[in-house]
């Protein structure tokens, strides 16, 4: 499922980029990315750190290049990070991760010429007047759902515990798609979903 994400990811930010006329010119495209993980989680942040690597070998260096900030568990230090990248004149800054919106009503009005893009999310906050941030919403719930198929038919028990961070966005439609796949083959499973309000806190989902 991985590779669907990057192929979702890829086809965001390849027409985000061509929409601004980058890629018919040598002119240079510079992003800068903020993931609330780790490059090499197999997962969330690493299927965008690939999706950027793709790009940039299919642009080559000269069009194309991009830095990152990895393990922004603390919202406050990603916003530090993402106002820090807009100083220093980035293109486009990826906020990647539904924590971060907040920070970027904040500094999104201060860099008029820098776009901002985060996710999952579809708000875009045009009801604040704010026009240079975008937003991408990856189908988490199809993935989701093909894995509560496959748990479904894996178990034998037909009881299934889920531990996700915050009951928003992508983690919350994944955990709807699981809770659905497994329903669809077992419509008399138990799923017991427990969200522990962190995206760091280790411990606790321990």
């Amino acid at each position: 499922m991985k590779l669907k994400k990057i192929i979702v990811i890829l086809t965001v930010i390849s027409v985000f980029v061509l929409s601004l006329g980058i890629g018919a010119s040598a002119e240079l495209f510079r992003v800068a990315f903020i993931m609330p993980s780790s490059i090499n989680d197999f997962a969330w942040s690493q299927s965008m750190y690939e999706a950027l690597l793709t790009i940039q070998e299919e642009m080559g260096k000269e069009e194309f290049q991009f830095v990152y900030s990895e393990s922004m568990f603390v919202v406050a230090d990603a916003a530090a990070a993402i106002r820090d990248y807009a100083s220093e004149g980035y293109d486009l800054v990826i906020a990647h991760g539904s924590q971060y919106g907040a920070s970027l009503t904040d500094i999104a009005p201060d860099f008029l010429n820098t776009s901002f893009v985060w996710g999952s999310t579809a708000n875009v906050f045009t009801d604040l007047g704010i026009t240079n941030i975008f937003a991408y919403e990856p189908l988490a719930e199809q993935g989701g759902y093909v894995n509560g198929v496959l748990a479904a038919k894996l178990s034998k028990s037909g009881i299934f515990g889920v531990i996700g961070p915050i009951e928003t966005g992508d983690a919350k439609r994944y955990t709807e798609g699981f809770e659905l796949g497994i329903k669809s083959v077992n419509p008399d499973a138990k799923v017991n979903v427990t969200w522990i309000g962190s995206y760091s806190d280790v411990a606790l989902a321990s």
